[in-house]
């Protein structure tokens, strides 16, 4: 690349390498005409529209944009930010939005929220769907009394559990709930990268007033993945604020996290404490029981019946994820429906052959920190916890290397099991065991007999 004129990132080698390290949402808010140029002693200058951009980008994305430059160069360079003399200033939205209009009823099998929301609900997650087990009685109780007395029971609401196991069912339904009784209710649902991309876009706009004008006058505010606050600073303190006037409104505040609010690594103590002055419940993976019941309740919303042994067979090969009991059902119906036979014990053996034995001997995120711990003689607690000691912290990286090269899981999910960390701290915990095992043979080999044995 030349020393001359900026170029743009689009179609070089490093637009590729920040695409795949971060996500669509991050790329298009931070990276979105961001132009660059090699300079002669090999500095990579990079012009950014705005010194918002430049300082979010040098807090939180220093060390991805460094791995960026790594691997599209081949060796670590010195990185420079500056702000685009030629970036257009932002563009400036209504200070104050236009009235909304009252809330019509929703027709029959409307799955929109009343006002103020940009996310709809999926019309199968109530409460009459979620089927009630041993492992989520207590949090099902919790989150109908939530939706029957809204920020009376229990408020704030905090729900934390692994992937998958309803913690998002459980927060649609309570909006379900609340919007049978009362069709004008002022529900904000969303997601914690959704307040955050909005809370950013305000701040660049000069929108605060507007922002929080949406985000505090609510009569229901409920937050998924709040452990993606982490390590958001400038987030945290403004979700302290509008927490702090939605409750002492006596609004209802429903949370659900990856984590319990005490293992979200650097969140504020002040959010912690509101967190944990409500109720906090946790959902556990379903038992045996629970898992055949949820696999005939799937079955039957989709008009058939899933005999016993089927159903036994599922839940035995299946054990702790309910979307993936969903998907052995949709897969086992659709297979039957494309070789016109009735669903039996025999068809589902065909039908998941390539899924079941594979499943039933792949490597688990729990065979990963048993082989672990045991070798660095930690526990899983510590593991999972916030403490950042070098007899911790490289333990917990190292499972996170291994179940990156051993499992199917996502970032996000080998993040959240470990304390909520996200995706981030996965990438550079991943890059640093690599690079360890490059630079030390001894390290590397104990990190292979690892590996070694967790796949049996």
């Amino acid at each position: 690349m030349s020393s001359g004129e900026p170029e743009t990132l689009q179609g070089n080698g490093l637009l590729l390498q920040l695409r795949e390290l971060l996500s669509p949402p991050q790329y298009g808010m931070w990276f979105r005409g961001v132009r660059l140029h090699e300079a002669a002693d090999g500095t990579i200058r990079l012009l950014v529209r705005n010194a918002f951009v430049l300082e979010w980008i040098s807090n939180y994305f220093s060390d991805i944009l460094a791995q960026a430059v790594r691997r599209c160069y081949g060796d670590d360079r010195t990185i420079s930010l500056a702000v685009d003399p030629d970036a257009p200033p932002p563009a400036k939205i209504e200070r104050e939005p236009p009235p909304l209009p009252p809330a019509a009823p929703p027709l029959a099998g409307d799955s929109s929220l009343a006002r103020n929301s940009d996310t709809s609900l999926h019309e199968e997650y109530t409460f009459e769907n979620f089927v009630v087990g041993t492992s989520n009685r207590f949090a099902h109780a919790a989150a109908t009394a939530v939706a029957e007395a809204p920020g009376k029971s229990y408020n704030p609401f905090f729900l934390h559990g692994s992937v998958g196991l309803g913690k998002t069912h459980l927060l649609q339904a309570i909006c379900h709930q609340i919007l049978a009784k009362d069709r004008r209710a002022n529900i904000l649902y969303l997601s914690c990268e959704s307040f955050t991309n909005h809370f950013i876009a305000s701040l660049e706009n000069n929108d605060l007033p507007a922002f929080r004008q949406k985000y505090r006058n609510v009569d229901v505010l409920l937050v998924d993945d709040i452990h993606l606050l982490a390590n958001k600073e400038r987030t945290q303190e403004e979700f302290f604020h509008t927490f702090n006037t939605v409750y002492n409104l006596g609004r209802q505040i429903a949370i659900s996290s990856d984590a319990p609010p005490k293992d979200i690594p650097t969140l504020q103590e002040r959010l912690v404490s509101r967190f944990k002055m409500g109720l906090v419940v946790e959902l556990a993976p379903p038992d045996f029981e629970t898992r055949v019941n949820i696999l005939k309740r799937k079955a039957r919303l989709r008009g058939h019946t899933l005999p016993d042994d089927v159903s036994h067979f599922l839940a035995e090969h299946i054990s702790t994820n309910i979307r993936e009991l969903e998907g052995s059902v949709v897969r086992l119906i659709g297979y039957a429906a494309l070789e016109n036979q009735p669903i039996s014990l025999e068809l589902a053996r065909v039908a998941l052959s390539d899924a079941m034995p594979a499943r039933s001997t792949a490597v688990t995120i729990h065979d990963i920190v048993s082989a672990v711990t045991r070798y660095f003689n930690v526990k899983l607690s510590d593991l999972q916890s916030k403490r950042r000691t070098q007899s911790i912290a490289f333990p917990r990286q190292v499972c996170m290397y291994v179940a990156r090269h051993n499992t199917n899981l996502s970032l996000e999910e080998i993040g959240g099991y470990f304390g909520g960390r996200d995706h981030t701290t996965v990438i550079y915990a991943t890059e640093k065991i690599k690079r360890l095992m490059d630079e030390d043979p001894h390290q590397g080999d104990i990190i292979r007999r690892l590996e070694k044995e967790v796949r049996g």
